[in-house]
């Protein structure tokens, strides 16, 4: 009964914080607020009446807390306190471990990026894939934080890990074991395909950026160019606009809206370009990349494929009755601005992958190639 009772006063405790910054702030929550705190409390006592013995308190604990937070902000999370620092350590790192970046998907981790050449991409995984066991631990239906902490700790330590991956169709697991080595960033490649040059980088950074100029500058006499951001979720916003900036050239700028009503707006200027541009893009697109996609976008680019993963929110820990919340400050919004924080970007062009095919990098270059793009529907 203790347990119950310590329960319904975290739990009360911490919709109180998530609701104050989810909001801006308690004062301007109104009665939302309060019509929360009493459904939240409504929900808890039929725990506290129903419970079965067999199930952890803390298991419960944890699932509303998180799921909470998830609510107010599909991407964040609450950490309790006996796993924050190791979970501030796991996202502050500049390339993720193993070269594994993930998100979240159908309650599974779900693989947005492999960075070329680390043990992820040596081991087989590919982006879009999810995972179902960490080191033998279960991690779907679980928060994020739990896999990630969990995999900055296996590659500390070295050695192995396995983890149960399912493939992209869900058509089937395997087990693959990630061994600890070297993780670097790759640099940016302008490869040519029938005389179109296509652009692929792994990070959205100003370094990048700066390389892809150089790689760009060979290719002036091209009339359109395409970016294939599938798979790129790694980088930062003064990244995004820098690189789009160095793609569709002159002035470009990027907005972030804050919470507090206060936007950031970020700019930046490349050399001027001619080309038409056409930006692949999907489901591990995400981040960064998605900010880039919606530069572009307003810049005049055609988008290719699939929609975003849908995340683009800036967080850092703010103190909460026994952990912490990591909560959107800020967030990018698309060109309709709509924000990119639980919806993603949407195509211009949607186009499935096939099996054993590119579709999408296919019609991508058609378009590039002087296509006609299709008709939206109405």
């Amino acid at each position: 009964m203790r347990q119950k009772a310590i329960f319904l006063a975290l739990s009360v405790a911490v919709v109180v914080t998530v609701v104050a910054l989810a909001s801006g702030a308690a004062t301007t929550a109104g009665r939302g607020v309060y019509r929360l705190m009493g459904l939240f409390g409504q929900v808890v006592q039929l725990v506290r009446m129903n419970y079965v013995e067999e199930v952890p308190i803390d298991k419960i604990e944890l699932g509303a807390l998180s799921g909470l937070v998830e609510a107010a902000d599909p991407g964040g999370s609450y950490v309790p306190d006996a796993s924050a620092a190791s979970y501030a350590r796991a996202v502050s790192r500049p390339l993720p471990p193993f070269g594994l970046v993930l998100g979240k998907r159908a309650s599974y981790p779900y693989v947005l990026e492999v960075l070329p050449d680390s043990p992820a991409a040596k081991a087989g995984i590919v982006p879009g894939e999810l995972i179902e066991h960490v080191g033998g631990e279960p991690v779907r239906a679980r928060p994020l934080w739990i896999p990630l902490v969990l995999l900055d700790a296996a590659e500390r330590r070295g050695g192995t890990v396995s983890l149960d991956v399912i493939d992209r169709p869900m058509s089937g697991k395997r087990l693959v074991e990630l061994a600890a080595g070297p993780l670097r960033t790759p640099s940016p490649a302008v490869g040519v395909k029938g005389e179109i040059p296509i652009a692929t980088f792994a990070v959205v950074d100003p370094a990048t950026a700066r390389g892809l100029a150089s790689e760009l500058d060979r290719q002036e006499a091209a009339s359109a160019v395409v970016v294939d951001l599938r798979g790129v979720a790694l980088g930062t916003p003064a990244g995004a606009v820098d690189m789009a900036a160095t793609l569709a050239g002159g002035e470009m700028q990027l907005t972030l809206a804050g919470r507090d009503g206060k936007d950031r707006v970020l700019r930046s200027r490349g050399p001027q370009r001619r080309w038409k541009l056409v930006v692949c893009l999907d489901g591990t697109t995400a981040g960064p990349a998605e900010l880039l996609a919606a530069a572009l976008k307003k810049a005049g680019a055609t988008l290719v494929g699939g929609e975003s993963y849908g995340d683009t929110g800036q967080r850092a820990p703010r103190p909460a009755a026994g952990g912490e919340a990591w909560l959107a400050s800020a967030w990018g919004v698309g060109p309709d601005q709509k924000p990119l924080l639980g919806n993603g970007l949407r195509p211009d062009e949607s186009v499935r992958g096939r099996k054993g095919a590119d579709p999408v990098l296919d019609r991508a270059l058609e378009l590039a190639a002087g296509g006609k793009a299709e008709k939206k529907a109405a």
